[in-house]
């Protein structure tokens, strides 16, 4: 049975993917998800936090991705593959709360890919994750 943050960062997946691609407002998508799911409090409080905390900050997220992989505009990369690295990147450049190990953050990502993604989404993932803590993570070595 996948793990309650595993679960939540697919639930955290697919409102992102909801936002960006409608004009829905963030409340109502998260409230709804959490309504459906019946997740516990801190269930409810890390999702609150990935969708909330990546909607924040999207435009900055982008720029990075956009770094990290310039031949593939964030604009026209699949929106599957942009809610997963929005997500992994905040986790990583952004939440002072959880602090979850950049490697942790890194496979969870990886996996979405793969359960979410095309065929080529959790090596495209894995590499613009891996270059952009190379670059932002001090010390950062797989």
């Amino acid at each position: 049975m996948p793990s309650l943050r595993h679960r939540v960062r697919t639930i955290a997946l697919q409102a992102l993917f909801e936002l960006d691609a409608t004009d829905h407002a963030p409340d109502e998508v998260v409230a709804r998800w959490i309504a459906e799911e019946l997740l516990p409090p801190e269930g409810e409080r890390f999702l609150r936090q990935l969708v909330f905390g990546v909607w924040e900050h999207y435009s900055y997220l982008d720029r990075i991705i956009e770094e990290a992989a310039p031949s593939w505009p964030v604009n026209q990369m699949p929106g599957v593959d942009k809610a997963i690295l929005r997500i992994a990147l905040y986790e990583i450049l952004i939440d002072e709360a959880e602090k979850t190990p950049v490697k942790a953050v890194i496979n969870e990502a990886v996996e979405l890919a793969k359960q979410f993604g095309s065929d080529n989404s959790s090596r495209f993932v894995n590499g613009v994750l891996g270059t952009v803590v190379t670059r932002y993570i001090e010390g950062y070595s797989e």
